[in-house]
């Protein structure tokens, strides 16, 4: 997957993902002031050690784990100022995993937006996202420039998210 689509794609699920995130930080740090604190460097991590993510696992996962050590870090930064939880205790909360049920809701509201898109738009997109074809072949193939096809594309994902999102907020 080239770069921008990928950093799009990690944008994506890093914003689906922010309420899961929270709550699972609110769950390790009992609801302490500091939660929203530990999200922004939660963020911050994941965005540096974005490339280090696989598109093909579940991202909520790999963002728990981020998040587990994110908090370990933290307490062990507050435990110089004051009592906080023992290591076992975050040792036994942190292996809390990401519904799957969650994930199974996110892939049936793509297939259901994907139904909504025009057929050749997305025959496009799965070509270009599920058969690995390259921009630039798709783009002769259609008979358009790689740039025209990329914007397209493009403007596809944001419909698709937006679509997606949508039906995850009425479920």
């Amino acid at each position: 997957m080239e770069k921008p689509d990928q950093d799009s794609l990690f944008v994506s699920e890093l914003t689906l993902a922010q309420a899961k995130m929270r709550n699972y930080l609110a769950k390790l740090l009992a609801n302490s002031s500091s939660t929203d604190d530990v999200l922004q460097e939660c963020n911050k991590v994941l965005w540096v050690k974005r490339s280090d993510w696989d598109p093909q696992t579940i991202f909520l996962k790999w963002a728990y784990r981020v998040c587990f050590f994110q908090v370990k870090a933290y307490l062990r930064n507050q435990s110089r100022e004051k009592l906080v939880f023992n290591g076992e205790l975050l040792d036994i909360l942190g292996k809390e995993e990401p519904d799957e049920s969650a994930s199974k809701e996110r892939q049936e509201a793509m297939n259901k937006c994907l139904r909504k898109i025009d057929s050749k738009e997305r025959n496009l997109l799965l070509e270009r996202y599920q058969g690995e074809i390259s921009v630039e072949k798709l783009a002769n193939r259609e008979g358009i420039q790689p740039n025209t096809l990329s914007q397209k594309l493009l403007r596809l994902r944001h419909q698709l998210l937006n679509c997606i999102q949508s039906n995850l907020k009425t479920i």
